[in-house]
């Protein structure tokens, strides 16, 4: 069994930690921010402040309303039947993606502007004062959308002309109106028109002079409710498209996707940390096999023909050859006058002499013999020695069958 790279409790951890991150970023994937350039505390379905609209907002789900907060390609989300609402516009809807959205989407609901504001200091979303905005503002906007008509303010009348089952709105202060336009009435007081229609073809636009009946601030008094329930109704007449609030024209815009920029923000920054974690554990598992890999020990062979290659690779590192050739030709020596039955403490040049006198009575060449203490066995010179040491083993050969001068022919 090879080494353990982590202990168990090491693991252990290690593998709960990694759960945790995983479920965290599963659960709080929903829990990110709009990452929006709008303000928390204007007039926009996000808005909690007094003149937002997520009272509105809120209640038309309440209903039953599929509602739908566009922070980029509104129209794309309105599908068949769909409502536009541009709710009080940051701008004069004059720019291009402005007009596009105005002579694309097929129902329209505008609500002009009427507030300018002050967030609190106490409490970013809140507002700390509001005042009337010039009525050239709200003009702008009119006249991009629409045209010919002129906006003014008045008193709150006692009654309203309705062309359409809509509950009267109710009033504090001052009311936004517009007089002198094309527009159709659909509710109308002697100073103006408050809710009217303008139609060209197959596309209907809806303007809402006067915001303070949807905003939040007012929407829970009087019939203000149920005028904003009756006028979404009217206005969808039963079609049940999506109601789409165009929060773009309040600031709020989402980037194009960017993964790499998704993966350092929330939720997505969790799964970041996890790739890290991954990357570092295999790392850390894998360092000690980093570099070029270590050579394994050759493996020991066994017989007798590895064993004398084992033992001549030890002699040549020892480096002692000249003193092995020489203690070898000793040997031969020794040996052959064992064969040739030379008398017991015969050693050196006498026994050299005895063996070549020997082999000459036998009729065997004694040359191999004759040059072993001056150049042979003597010497120092390696060729030489290994020569000499060949010499004597192939005449060695020959010692026993006593056959002459057959070391020509080995």
């Amino acid at each position: 069994m090879g080494p353990v790279t982590f202990q168990p409790r090491v693991l252990a951890a290690l593998s709960a930690a990694i759960c945790a991150l995983f479920a965290a970023s599963l659960l709080l994937t929903g829990a990110g921010g709009r990452g929006e350039t709008g303000l928390a505390f204007g007039a926009n379905s996000y808005s909690r402040s007094a003149v937002g609209h997520l009272v509105f907002h809120d209640l038309l789900q309440e209903l039953g309303h599929r509602t739908v907060r566009s922070e980029g390609q509104p129209l794309a989300m309105l599908g068949r039947n769909g409502v536009l609402i541009l709710a009080e516009p940051s701008g004069s809807l004059a720019d291009e993606e402005s007009r596009n959205k105005l002579m694309t989407a097929g129902t329209i609901l505008l609500v002009l502007p009427k507030w300018n504001v002050r967030p609190s200091r106490r409490q970013g979303d809140w507002i700390e004062a509001a005042e009337l905005v010039p009525t050239l503002r709200a003009q702008a906007v009119f006249d991009a959308a629409v045209g010919g008509g002129t906006i003014v303010r008045a008193a709150p009348p006692a009654s309203y002309r309705k062309a359409a089952a809509i509950a009267d709105p109710s009033f504090r202060g001052e009311v936004q109106l517009i007089k002198g336009s094309k527009l159709t009435p659909l509710i109308a007081a002697p100073d103006g028109i408050l809710l009217g229609e303008w139609r060209q073809g197959d596309r209907r636009i809806w303007v809402l002079a006067d915001p303070d009946p949807i905003e939040n601030h007012a929407i829970a008094k009087g019939g203000n409710a149920a005028f904003a329930r009756d006028m979404i109704a009217a206005l969808q007449a039963g079609r049940g498209g999506a109601l789409v609030f165009d929060e773009t024209i309040h600031g709020f815009r989402r980037p194009p996707p960017n993964l790499l920029k998704f993966l350092f923000e929330f939720p997505l920054n969790l799964v970041l940390v996890q790739m890290m974690a991954a990357v570092a554990l295999l790392l850390w598992s894998a360092m000690g096999r980093f570099g070029a890999p270590q050579a394994l020990p050759r493996p020991l062979e066994s017989g007798r023909y590895a064993l004398i290659a084992n033992a001549g690779s030890l002699l040549d590192h020892a480096g002692h050859h000249a003193a092995i050739l020489r203690r070898y030709v000793a040997m031969m020596l020794h040996d052959a006058g064992q064969a040739l039955r030379a008398p017991p403490g015969l050693a050196g040049a006498a026994l050299t002499a005895w063996i070549s006198r020997a082999a000459d009575a036998r009729g065997i060449d004694t040359k191999p013999l004759e040059g072993l203490e001056p150049g042979g066995a003597g010497s120092r010179n390696l060729t030489s020695l290994l020569a000499t040491a060949q010499a004597l083993y192939r005449w060695r050969k020959d010692l026993p069958n006593g056959t002459s001068r057959r070391l020509d022919h080995h």
